[in-house]
C-alpha cells in the first residue's frame, strides 16, 4: 500500500517516462543523414541529469542533509556526479552541431515536484530510485538506438548508467538505514 500511494504520487518519475515515451519513434527508424534525431535523443539526456543535479542537491541541504552529514555528503556526491554526466551530454551535442537546451519545458516541476521539498526523507529517496531506475532504462534503449550508429555517444551513455547504478544501489543502502 505505502509503495503504491508512492508510485502515484511519483512526478518525477512521471515525467522522466514521459521523457523515454518522446523518443520512442526515433528508437525505430533507420539512421538519419541529419544529425537531428541524435541531438534530440540526447537533449532528454541533458534534461535528466539537470533534474538530477537539482533534486540531489536539494536533499544534500535538506534538513535531512544538514542533520546527517552521511546524507548530506551521499546526496552532494551524486549531484556531482550528474552534473558531470550533465557536461557530457552538453558537450556531445554541441559536437554534433547542437546548442544545449539547459531550461527544457517542465523543468521546475520535474526538479521538485508539486511545492517545495516536504521533509519526508524515505519518500524522497524511493521517488528517486525509482526516477534513476526508469533513467537507466531509458539510457539502454538509447544504447540500443546509438550502438550501430554512434559509438562515441553509446560509449558516454556506458559510462553515465555504471554511475546511475551506483546511485541505485547507494539510495537502496540510504533507504535501508533510514527504515532500519
Amino acid at each position: 500500500m505505502f509503495n503504491q500511494q508512492i508510485v502515484a504520487e511519483n512526478f518525477f518519475l512521471k515525467d522522466v517516462n514521459a521523457l523515454r515515451d518522446s523518443v520512442k519513434p526515433y528508437l525505430t527508424t533507420e539512421p538519419p543523414a541529419d544529425p537531428a534525431p541524435s541531438i534530440a535523443l540526447l537533449q532528454t539526456v541533458l534534461a535528466a541529469e539537470i533534474v538530477c543535479v537539482l533534486r540531489y542537491t536539494m536533499i544534500s541541504v535538506s534538513q535531512d542533509g544538514l542533520q546527517s552529514a552521511w546524507i548530506g555528503t551521499e546526496f552532494q556526491e551524486q549531484a556531482n556526479d550528474e552534473r558531470k554526466h550533465m557536461a557530457m551530454a552538453a558537450a556531445r551535442i554541441q559536437q554534433l552541431g547542437g546548442t544545449p537546451n539547459f531550461n527544457p519545458p517542465g523543468l521546475a516541476s520535474r526538479a521538485a515536484g508539486p511545492g517545495t521539498y516536504d521533509g519526508n526523507f524515505a519518500k524522497r529517496v524511493n521517488e528517486n530510485l525509482e526516477a534513476e531506475q526508469s533513467v537507466i532504462a531509458h539510457y539502454r534503449d538509447l544504447i540500443t538506438y546509438f550502438a550501430p550508429r554512434d559509438a562515441q555517444t553509446c560509449a558516454m551513455l556506458e559510462d553515465i548508467i555504471r554511475d546511475e547504478e551506483d546511485h541505485t544501489s547507494d539510495m537502496a543502502d540510504l533507504l535501508g538505514a533510514y527504515v532500519s
